[in-house]
């Protein structure tokens, strides 16, 4: 046996990238655990950060190949849907209010299995969009919910976020195009800016008025 068929498939750089999400989510999957939701958004931008260049790179350095693009799929699952769905679960909206989050991540889901079918789309001006809305919002919307705790009582804030899931949701699943980011510096600005929005309320010890 060769050594390159020794292994079911040959990692390159960007799917090591793309891998990092791994790190990135469970860690903020742990830190909510331990209720430190501001690191863990922060942690979660990071990852959006990751999954933005790996696909700016594969096709920078003609890396691209199908096994990325599902290998990419799944870590959008854990990135954008898994991991927002059970921060937002330990901040406080179990119970009843869980039904939104199941709906949003069933929608994601099938959101991402017709990308991975038919990737992006044309518009009519010739760029490049979504077909749906993309399941990275979940992490602003996520951001919006945290920084909304700050002032809003808890029934309040679950209320509002139920009603901004479920739009979320059915925007994920409507067939028109939605605006795709593809300047760097649109990408930098708002993961970066984002995790450190969130690390600067993780070391300041702010925690919500209610």
């Amino acid at each position: 046996m060769k050594h390159s068929d020794r292994y079911i498939i040959r990692l390159n750089p960007v799917d090591c990238l793309t891998l990092s999400g791994v790190v990135t989510s469970l860690g903020a999957l742990a830190l909510a655990l331990k209720g430190q939701f501001y690191l863990a958004a922060a942690l979660l931008f990071i990852a959006m950060l990751g999954d933005a260049l790996d696909g700016m790179l594969a096709r920078k350095y003609r890396l691209e190949r199908p096994f990325g693009r599902y290998l990419d799929g799944f870590m959008d699952v854990l990135i954008y849907l898994v991991t927002p769905a059970f921060i937002l679960y330990t901040h406080g909206m179990d119970g009843f209010w869980s039904i939104p989050i199941l709906i949003m991540v069933a929608s994601g889901c099938v959101r991402l299995a017709v990308f991975n079918d038919i990737g992006n789309i044309q518009e009519e001006t010739g760029g490049l969009a979504y077909l749906g809305m993309p399941v990275f919002w979940s992490v602003l919307l996520l951001a919006g919910f945290l920084l909304a705790d700050f002032t809003l009582p808890a029934l309040w804030l679950n209320g509002l976020m139920t009603l901004v899931l479920l739009s979320f949701s059915h925007n994920m699943l409507l067939r028109r195009p939605f605006f795709k980011f593809t300047k760097l510096w649109q990408i930098l600005a708002i993961t970066l800016g984002g995790a450190a929005i969130f690390l600067v309320l993780h070391v300041s010890g702010r925690i919500p008025l209610v």
